[in-house]
């Protein structure tokens, strides 16, 4: 559920809502998009290979975000570098991201239970979907910052594991 927060609910539930709101950006269209999701013979020198478990069913599907390093822009959707919504497999997800260069890159994915491509909150503004980032850093008051969730991508394969959380267990 989508909710418009009354002010005092606003204020008091502050760090959350950020989280919110930054997991909600995934739905915005990106700039031009440098990276793409891997083909068979891709010759992309830098691959993300994604895996992500902790999905508590097959609904839907997952929606995976890569933001470059960037702290200003991070979880602005409109910044993001690439973007895929796939099929929900258990026990375990998995993407592939190809790009050209190496660097700092940052993952972060939610579980779009019905396909809205939005992060949906219970009625306290809660997630009501279960979410990770890249280094799954354990997440209290809002979203974590670049510094927690980037990693080095250097050239070739690079595997990614991010452990869903969800809110409250």
């Amino acid at each position: 559920m989508n909710v418009t927060f009354h002010a005092f609910t606003a204020r008091a539930l502050t760090p959350m809502a950020a989280l919110l709101l930054a997991l909600t950006g995934f739905a915005q269209a990106a700039r031009a998009e440098p990276a793409h999701a891997c083909k068979p013979g891709d010759s992309a020198p830098v691959r993300l290979d994604i895996s992500v478990s902790g999905a508590r069913s097959t609904k839907g599907n997952i929606t995976i975000a890569i933001y470059p390093n960037d702290a200003k822009h991070f979880l602005d959707g409109k910044f993001k570098l690439a973007r895929q919504a796939l099929p929900v497999t258990l026990p375990v997800t998995h993407a592939c991201f190809a790009f050209a260069e190496p660097g700092y890159y940052a993952v972060a994915l939610f579980h779009d239970h019905d396909n809205s491509g939005k992060f949906k909150t219970t009625m306290l503004g809660l997630p009501a979907e279960g979410y990770g980032f890249s280094n799954n850093p354990k997440l209290v008051f809002g979203p974590p910052g670049l510094k927690r969730v980037r990693f080095k991508a250097h050239p070739g394969v690079n595997r990614v594991v991010v452990q869903m959380q969800h809110y409250g267990g």
